[in-house]
């Protein structure tokens, strides 16, 4: 990416899901608790349930893992479908920060950078996760959009706004960054705010956005990659 005059950033804000850890894990305990209840309630094969829910997936996308894998065994209801989603939501994850978060965070406070958290999804879902990967203890501020309301999940600029507010000694957008994966919504308000905006593609098949307004500023593979901007 194309270096812009960013100076003097005083907080970063990061997302959530694939940024600080791998949301796959998630899904992986989500769908297990599903398929663990189908085999005590239906004694079906846990495993073999959890393979065809991660075909199912790879197929079709996430949406209607768990309404199709029930019709396929024939046992579709819509309290069954409902049963099975409330398991996938409220497991407890057993999910990690990638490695390279906490010494990224370390150095971003040695650096007297404040640090917080903007994530999108249902309020009791992300606060899981959030909970499970320990981030209140070492970030400064977390904020879960759905409990400012539906309408204030990205790209809305809200959740950027409040989080910059909520920060110590509040921070103008001028003089923050946002660190994120996704190009469809990640980007689009801290750009429009006047924020750094940081693309990690831990894959490298992440696309880039398809124009100024969803492209990051810039794109590293990793967090430790974006101490450059910050080095002397």
């Amino acid at each position: 990416m194309t270096a812009i005059g960013f100076i003097n950033v005083k907080a970063v804000l990061f997302d959530l899901d694939d940024t600080l850890y791998c949301e796959m894990d998630f899904v992986w305990g989500g769908f297990r608790a599903a398929a663990s209840y189908l085999m005590r309630r239906f004694g079906l094969d846990e495993r073999i349930v959890l393979d065809r829910m991660f075909a199912i997936m790879g197929r079709d996308g996430r949406g209607k893992v768990l309404d199709v894998v029930l019709h396929e065994y024939g046992l579709y209801t819509q309290e069954l479908v409902k049963a099975l989603l409330y398991l996938y939501r409220s497991h407890r994850p057993e999910i990690r920060l990638y490695d390279d978060v906490l010494p990224f965070v370390d150095y971003l406070k040695a650096s007297n950078i404040r640090t917080g958290l903007i994530t999108d999804g249902m309020a009791s879902v992300q606060k899981s996760k959030v909970t499970a990967l320990g981030l209140e203890a070492i970030l400064d501020v977390v904020i879960c959009t759905d409990e400012l309301g539906r309408e204030c999940w990205k790209p809305s600029l809200i959740p950027f706004r409040v989080a910059l507010e909520l920060l110590p000694n509040s921070v103008k957008p001028s003089e923050a960054a946002y660190i994120g994966d996704n190009p469809e919504k990640d980007f689009i308000a801290p750009n429009e705010l006047g924020m750094m905006s940081i693309q990690i593609a831990r894959s490298i098949d992440l696309p880039l956005g398809t124009d100024v307004k969803t492209r990051a500023h810039y794109r590293f593979n990793s967090l430790q990659e974006c101490k450059e901007l910050w080095s002397p």
